[in-house]
């Protein structure tokens, strides 16, 4: 940390104790303030590569589309295309993250807004006519 610059701006700011951000939110956000400002001086790219030369573990955060891309996520399935008929193609999502042995996760599109009104009222006990009236009168 000396040699990337952070230890004498986080001393000379009052932060060489960082106990003193524990439960006080303004200092917490002056101390964040003060590493945006580090940060900013290079690219998440320049700053992975000089914390790792200070041998400091760290690694880049990834945009979604970054992450979307990556080789071990891929493998994992944590990316997965799904059919949307109104578009004529396959769109890539996210997939999730856990994996259950008995009920596997399918992922899917969300009904479009009042596709399933029919099926649902009829399931409740709503008779065709009173289905037609409710469309006749716009409330569905």
């Amino acid at each position: 940390m000396t040699g990337l610059g952070f230890h004498d701006r986080i001393k000379a700011a009052g932060f060489e104790n960082l106990a003193v951000i524990i439960d006080n939110d303004a200092k917490r956000e002056e101390l964040l303030a003060l590493l945006d400002d580090l940060f900013a001086t290079g690219t998440r790219d320049d700053w992975v590569a000089r914390l790792r030369k200070a041998d400091i573990v760290s690694a880049p955060i990834n945009t979604l589309l970054e992450a979307s891309n990556d080789p071990d996520v891929i493998a994992n399935g944590y990316v997965t295309h799904v059919d949307y008929p109104k578009y004529g193609k396959k769109l890539k999502v996210h997939g999730t993250p856990w994996q259950f042995s008995k009920t596997p996760a399918k992922a899917g599109i969300a009904p479009e807004l009042g596709q399933h009104n029919e099926a649902v009222l009829c399931e409740l006990g709503y008779s065709a006519a009173e289905i037609k009236d409710l469309k006749a009168r716009k409330v569905i």
